[in-house]
């Protein structure tokens, strides 16, 4: 678990410009040095706290200076969290026409609107179209079977990475526990970087 205070006040992640993103989970230079997989789930109040309070910093200091690829997984854990799945492919729709970071900020800053909302499929179209996406697409998009097997293939993939909780932080293939602040979390980076480097 990430545990860290956050304020609400400061300014939240967006992909940088101009940062290579093969899909839209995946954000910074194919040449990093160190790859980084988040597996999260949007109703997840540690999830939240990481994306808000370390996301930001690590975007500024590592992904945006080339040194560690980002690569996001979903990993909504249903059995817990209500509207897990349904935020997952919320986010999916948002990626699909390139909108995922800002998308993945709105639902991480919203969450305490939405979370255990028992129909929650209207708010995140007014979010999508509060991002000046199409309403109508998003929905459509919500809907479809290919947007439910996006999400059920991450989910396989961190099962599979033997992921069995969240947010699960790996780097390098590597999962790393027990970080409780960005400082522990940036020093872990900077050798896991140092070791690739060698």
């Amino acid at each position: 678990m990430f545990l860290v205070s956050i304020t609400l006040g400061a300014a939240c992640l967006s992909a940088p410009p101009g940062l290579a993103q093969e899909s839209y989970g995946v954000l910074g230079s194919a040449e990093a040095p160190l790859e980084m997989t988040v597996y999260s789930d949007f109703e997840c109040p540690y999830c939240r706290n990481f994306a808000l309070a370390a996301l930001p910093g690590l975007f500024a200091e590592f992904v945006e200076r080339g040194l560690v690829r980002l690569r996001y997984v979903h990993f909504p854990l249903a059995g817990i969290h209500p509207n897990a799945v349904a935020t997952a492919k919320a986010a999916h729709c948002a990626g699909v026409v390139g909108q995922f970071w800002q998308y993945h900020d709105y639902l991480f800053v919203r969450q305490p609107e939405w979370s255990g909302e028992p129909r929650p499929d209207s708010l995140w179209v007014s979010y999508a179209a509060n991002l000046g996406l199409d309403p109508d697409g998003f929905a459509a998009c919500l809907g479809s079977p290919a947007t439910h097997a996006a999400v059920e293939d991450d989910l396989r993939q961190a099962l599979a990475a033997g992921v069995t909780g969240t947010p699960t932080i790996m780097l390098a293939n590597e999962s790393i526990a027990g970080i409780t602040s960005y400082a522990a979390l940036r020093e872990r980076i900077l050798s896991a970087i140092e070791a690739a480097s060698r």
